[in-house]
């Protein structure tokens, strides 16, 4: 029976650790996610702070998931996960009953459950934690190298949000991932399937003209709040769409605005006269950094930048001269490799240490 139960304790770590990590890894994605539960409890007024929610509430499903792997603590771990646990299985059942038009987000964009599935998941949850940690007075001391263990797990944690916040994911799983080939609105079957690779883009004068995305080589810098730009990151942006516009690219903002507010906001006549207007949502999607931006080749997404990791002349130079596929590899697979690392690393700590 003590073999069981901690199996079980190791398996609800697991999910809860890999659940939040992966929340982590794309905190504008949790904000997102927070915002939509907000709206379905009727809290709108705490929108303003879904992004601290979503983190925070990412960081501890993962720590919690660490203190089950490791067995560190183990009565107040299970009370804490057992409320967490509890909290969850009844809201994912208020959202199986009411069934509204919204992604659990239990696993961010990597896996995406229907309402019933989230409230099996949970469930099956609830009865491993009532097999791990029923009755309380009966959990296993741990041995002393394990309160090593997870201090090391839970800084490294807290360094992968930091880094997470500051960038954009290391992985992508969203529609307009790396390798996604985009498509014009009229070629989709269903307009309102929200996870469809479209864009739609307006001019200044409100005309459609979403066939630019499928011609040539794009630049294009994804802003979905110009007023929090400030003049240095203008000025990025602005070097890059020259130095860009030199080595053949067409630049392109994708702003979502109007024109009066790109006009207030931004002095450069060069940024204006290549601004384009799109859904919040959708630059949100394409870009997790609000002034991002995307290498574009003949519709096909190759690669993706934050704000604080602009390309300069000599890698836009450099991805100009070599062929596509190799570009979409290159600039990839390294960030993939990292967060494989990061996983291995972790996991090694809480179970070999």
């Amino acid at each position: 029976m003590r073999v069981i139960r901690r199996i079980s304790a190791v398996l609800i770590g697991f999910v809860l650790f890999l659940a939040g990590v992966l929340k982590l890894m794309d905190p504008v994605g949790a904000r997102l996610v927070v915002e939509e539960y907000l709206k379905f409890m009727h809290l709108d007024f705490l929108t303003g702070i879904s992004g601290l929610i979503g983190s925070g509430m990412a960081l501890l499903e993962t720590l919690l998931g660490a203190a089950l792997i490791t067995g560190v603590w183990r009565k107040v771990v299970a009370v804490v996960t057992g409320v967490v646990l509890g909290f969850f299985t009844i809201l994912t059942f208020f959202l199986y009953i009411r069934n509204p038009r919204m992604d659990c987000g239990c696993f961010g964009e990597a896996i995406h459950l229907t309402h019933l599935q989230s409230l099996l998941k949970n469930v099956v949850l609830m009865v491993l934690w009532a097999i791990a940690c029923l009755p309380l007075r009966k959990q296993e001391q741990t041995r002393k190298i394990k309160y090593v263990s997870f201090p090391i797990v839970a800084i490294s944690v807290c360094l992968f949000l930091l880094y997470s916040s500051l960038s954009i994911p290391l992985v992508e799983f969203t529609p307009f991932k790396a390798g996604t080939e985009l498509m014009l609105p009229e070629d989709i079957e269903d307009p309102t399937d929200e996870n469809a690779p479209t864009l739609s883009l307006s001019d200044a004068a409100g005309e459609y003209v979403d066939e630019m995305l499928m011609e040539g080589d794009l630049l294009a810098v994804s802003v979905y709040a110009p007023e929090k730009l400030g003049p240095q990151e203008w000025e990025k942006i602005e070097n890059l769409m020259r130095n860009a516009a030199g080595l053949g690219y067409t630049p392109l903002v994708l702003a979502a605005s109007t024109p009066e507010a790109m006009e207030e906001t931004v002095s450069s006549p060069g940024i204006l006269s290549a601004t384009y207007f799109a859904d919040r949502k959708k630059l949100l999607t394409l870009n997790r950094s609000n002034g991002g931006a995307a290498y574009i080749q003949d519709g096909l997404i190759v690669t993706k930048w934050g704000i604080r990791r602009l390309p300069d002349e000599q890698k836009l130079a450099e991805l100009a001269s070599i062929d596509v596929t190799e570009s979409l590899l290159a600039e990839n697979n390294g960030d993939r490799l990292k967060f494989q690392a990061f996983l291995l690393y972790v996991f090694a700590v809480m179970l070999l240490l």
